[in-house]
């Protein structure tokens, strides 16, 4: 069983979420109750490989968020299921809010929404933060349909585009599997068009992470009827995307909040995490070269980037009805991700 920790991203992304969370139950104090979704949930800490550090893991977020959830669901598969389940029984022994569902969350949904049907009406936050491209978008259309009332579950994605382009290759697509599955992502198979145009080079690399955002957010404003989406990428310590956060709402305030909250993180919150992530990288360069310093290496300056939302544009078409997929051989599903190491972009 694997900690799960990235790097510095991780733990920007995680304090995002915290902030949402308490954010999100404070702002529905009148309803009366709240569910939180964590469909991949992990463990409730995990431990920094770089600095060592311990570090709360979503479900511990969720759980000690104030106002309090009404109800938590968390899925996973086993055996972290399991882990997850005693973990939280030590930790939490007089808190019987939350259920632990064991399996892949796409299959096993209904399961554990059927675990909080009697609050179908309360408002609801999903956290959706895969490792590759497992989350299905049956899954995303059961969850945008599940809530009573006229309002939506809201929901909050890991879309990991720039492993996306690592896996298709310029050539072509790394067997029928690989396919398949940005298929299941997406829901249709329009991320060909854009796969298509890369291929071609009328597209270059940034321009073709930014389709594969977009064509999520435009699915899930389009198809699903969600008013709004706001993507936040999240970089390495040098700079290159490791991933996007898209977050889908169809309620103004809950869009104004996390406006607000991705401001704020891309003047404080990135560019602080991501100058010690490069300050304990140049300290660890020196250690391992010999060189002796009386000082460790301070932080360096990191410039902060305003974020600005925009509206999702339409994606682009497909040219050719025939599959432009080379043949290969079919490969392991997950393989463009087990070893997937985000210092390398």
């Amino acid at each position: 069983m694997t900690d799960g920790w990235g790097g510095w991203w991780t733990e920007a992304k995680l304090e995002i979420l915290r902030k949402y969370l308490q954010a999100f139950t404070q702002a529905s104090t009148k309803a009366r109750a709240t569910v939180y979704l964590d469909l991949y949930a992990g463990m409730p800490t995990h431990t920094r490989p770089d600095t060592a550090g311990v570090h709360d893991g979503s479900t511990t977020i969720a759980l000690e968020t104030v106002p309090g959830f009404t109800r938590l669901v968390f899925w996973e598969r086993e055996p972290t299921a399991s882990a997850l389940r005693s973990a939280l029984r030590i930790r939490r022994p007089a808190d019987d809010r939350w259920h632990v569902v064991s399996g892949d969350s796409n299959a096993t949904i209904s399961n554990g929404l059927t675990l909080v049907t009697d609050l179908r009406w309360a408002p609801t936050f999903a956290f959706i933060d895969p490792k590759g491209l497992d989350v299905a978008w049956t899954t995303l259309e059961r969850l945008a349909a599940w809530r009573t009332g006229g309002r939506k579950v809201e929901l909050w994605i890991l879309l990991p585009e720039p492993a996306v382009e690592r896996v298709l290759g310029l050539q072509g697509v790394r067997g029928r599997n690989t396919a398949d599955q940005m298929t299941a992502l997406y829901g249709c198979d329009d991320w060909l068009a854009i796969h298509e145009r890369r291929r071609s080079n009328e597209l270059t690399a940034d321009e073709t992470r930014a389709e594969y955002v977009n064509l999520l957010r435009w699915r899930l404003q389009h198809d699903l009827d969600y008013k709004i989406t706001h993507p936040l990428t999240l970089t390495n310590a040098t700079g290159s995307p490791v991933y996007t956060m898209i977050f889908a709402t169809d309620h103004p305030v809950g869009g104004d909040i996390m406006h607000d909250i991705y401001s704020h993180a891309h003047v404080h919150e990135i560019p602080e995490l991501r100058s010690l992530a490069l300050a304990h990288r140049a300290q660890a360069k020196q250690d391992a070269a010999g060189i002796l310093t009386l000082f460790d290496t301070p932080p360096p300056p990191v410039a902060h980037i305003e974020y600005v939302h925009t509206k999702p544009w339409e994606p682009p078409h497909r040219r050719r009805d025939d599959s432009i997929l080379d043949e290969m051989d079919d490969v392991d599903d997950q393989s463009g991700y087990a070893g997937f190491n985000p210092d390398d972009f």
